[in-house]
C-alpha cells in the first residue's frame, strides 16, 4: 500500500509542476499579447557568451544610471510606502542602500512610447496618463534588475544587434514584463 501511496504522491507532485509551469506560460504569453510596449534606453554591455552562444546581456539606462540619480537626487520617505524616489524630495535622509529590495519602478511613457524613471515604490499605486509600473529587485546596492536582462540570438546576427538603442518589453498592469525585441535609433524593430 505504501508503494501505491509514493507513486501516488509523485504523480500528484509531477501535475502540479507541469500545471504550475503551464500557468507561467500562459501568463506571460497574455503579458506579450495584451501588455503595453515601453521602450527602455540601453547601456552597452559585452554581446557575448561562449558558453551560450550568441546574446546580447542587457543593461538598460534606467538601472545604471540608478546610482547617479539616487546620489544626487533620492531620498527616503517617512510619510508613505515610497521607496523615497523622487526627483523632487531634497530634504530627507539620504539612502545608502537598496541591497535585496523588491518593488516597482514608475515610468513616465513619452509619445515615443520610451519609459523615463519617475519613482520606485514598494507596491502599485495610482499613476497617471502615460505611466506604467514595472517590478524590479536588486540583489546589489545599485543595479536594479527588471528581469529582462539577456537578450539570446542566433549565431552570427551580432552584428545586427549591435545596433541596438532600446529593449522593447511588454508590461501588464501588475508590473510583470517580458523582453519582446530590440529596437534601433529608428524606433524599429530589428530582426
Amino acid at each position: 500500500m505504501s508503494k501505491n501511496r509514493t507513486n501516488y504522491v509523485i504523480l500528484i507532485t509531477t501535475v502540479l509542476i507541469v500545471l504550475f509551469f503551464i500557468r507561467a506560460v500562459f501568463e506571460k504569453e497574455q503579458t506579450i499579447k495584451e501588455g503595453q510596449l515601453v521602450l527602455l534606453e540601453l547601456a552597452p554591455v559585452d554581446p557575448r557568451s561562449l558558453m551560450q552562444g550568441d546574446y546580447m546581456r542587457l543593461n538598460y539606462k534606467i538601472s545604471t544610471g540608478m546610482s547617479d540619480f539616487l546620489n544626487d537626487s533620492l531620498f527616503v520617505s517617512e510619510t508613505n510606502d515610497s521607496l523615497g524616489i523622487t526627483q523632487d524630495n531634497f530634504n530627507k535622509a539620504p539612502i545608502t542602500s537598496y541591497k535585496d529590495t523588491r518593488g516597482f519602478v514608475l515610468l513616465n511613457i513619452d509619445e515615443k512610447g520610451i519609459g523615463h524613471l519617475v519613482d520606485l515604490s514598494s507596491k502599485i499605486k495610482e499613476k497617471g496618463d502615460n505611466q506604467i509600473y514595472v517590478k524590479f529587485f536588486n540583489k546589489t546596492n545599485w543595479n536594479f534588475n527588471i528581469g529582462a536582462e539577456s537578450f539570446f540570438f542566433q549565431e552570427g546576427e551580432a552584428e545586427k544587434f549591435e545596433k541596438a538603442v532600446y529593449g522593447g518589453l511588454r508590461v501588464d498592469e501588475k508590473g510583470n514584463s517580458v523582453l519582446v525585441g530590440m529596437y534601433d535609433k529608428d524606433l524599429k524593430l530589428i530582426e
